[in-house]
């Protein structure tokens, strides 16, 4: 880390200082004001230290970084982590797009998306997963391409996020998941259908 990287901001120990001398203000709707900015700044404090973990090379600390920022919600955040989604270790991707999916901004849809031609099956579920907490309709014809797979689990999670978009176009090719040979498919077909339109 350099030096300029490390060293306090003195505008930032400012305004920090100035927010908090504003919490003893007589008034309640300045302190509420003050505790609400003071909430604010700490948040950027720390989705800053978060991110500055994500590009560690220890994967548990990159790990808990992810998990962090999904609990922040930052807009930083989130920008930061669709990167992460490209990442060489199965584990880091698999966390990144399913904290994306947790906090369904919209701009993660597409990238999020991409993650089902991933070469691991622990990120395609967590992939078809987050999509379907978005429960967007447009999604129908990409969730049905991944009941193509193979994957008892995956399909699984294909027939979920399709149930979570109520789109009954799909019931077609749900039906046609009544009949396969694993009963955890074959139940979350059932599932599926009882969502959809």
């Amino acid at each position: 880390m350099s030096e300029s990287a490390s060293a306090p901001d003195p505008r930032r120990a400012a305004r920090l200082q100035r927010v908090r001398g504003a919490l003893r203000d007589p008034e309640p709707s300045v302190r509420e004001s003050a505790a609400r900015a003071l909430e604010r700044i700490e948040r950027r404090e720390d989705a800053r230290a978060l991110l500055g973990r994500l590009r560690s090379g220890d994967i548990v600390t990159r790990l808990n970084a992810i998990y962090g920022l999904g609990a922040l919600g930052d807009p930083a955040g989130v920008a930061a982590l669709v990167p992460v989604l490209e990442d060489e270790s199965e584990d880091v991707r698999a966390a990144a797009v399913r904290t994306l999916g947790e906090l369904r901004e919209p701009s993660t849809l597409e990238p999020i998306a991409a993650r089902l031609d991933d070469a691991s099956p622990l990120v395609r579920r967590h992939a078809l997963e987050a999509l379907g907490r978005f429960g967007d309709r447009r999604l129908v014809p990409i969730l049905l391409a991944a009941l193509a797979d193979a994957d008892a689990d995956t399909a699984c999670e294909a027939l979920r996020a399709l149930g979570s978009c109520g789109d009954a176009s799909a019931e077609p090719e749900v039906c046609r998941h009544l009949e396969h040979p694993s009963p955890s498919v074959r139940a979350a077909a059932l599932r599926a259908l009882g969502e959809l339109d």
